[in-house]
């Protein structure tokens, strides 16, 4: 008896790193003009603590980028904030969410030191672009992470070279 192998269509991951908000705005725009509603997205951020003076100034900043990051999906998503040892208080939006706020021995797993550099790496983020990607973001770079299928994220590619919103990261 012969086994058939069958091969499986695995989802990868599009990553890119953005100096202003603006742009990941961009970027959510392009994807809603491509037709594939299956992508996950995420969009991770840092906040400038140097530029807030008390804890009532932040709590403000922060509900103005969950307003502003909702706003941008038609569908409902998730929003978390924490910090991180590493980057500083970041914000994360859609599939990653839950990740980064899984407790492990009742510490979030984003709140570890290695905490979101093992996520990217489970993610199937290589070890050199993890580590680029993460300082950037350290640095106050914005991340947009979309997960789908191979042609999902091609038909992505397309659509941000036409209208010109450039990569640059």
């Amino acid at each position: 008896m012969k086994s058939k192998s069958q091969e499986t269509n695995q989802k990868r991951v599009f990553l890119k790193s953005y100096p202003k908000f603006w742009h990941i705005e961009k970027v959510v725009k392009a994807l809603k003009l491509s037709e594939n509603s299956n992508l996950q997205v995420s969009i991770i951020g840092k906040f400038n603590e140097e530029n807030l003076s008390d804890a009532k100034e932040l709590a403000a900043v922060e509900d103005d980028m969950e307003t502003q990051c909702k706003a941008m999906f038609t569908h409902p998503i998730d929003f978390g904030i924490l910090s991180n040892p590493e980057i500083g208080i970041i914000f994360i939006t859609g599939f990653l969410v839950s990740m980064f706020l899984q407790e492990i021995e009742l510490k979030k797993i984003g709140t570890m030191l290695t905490g979101p550099y093992g996520i990217f790496r489970g993610l199937g983020i290589d070890q050199e672009s993890t580590t680029f990607y993460l300082k950037s973001l350290h640095h106050g770079n914005y991340l947009i992470i979309v997960r789908g299928f191979e042609n999902e994220l091609k038909q992505l590619e397309d659509i941000l070279k036409k209208h010109k919103i450039r990569t640059l990261f």
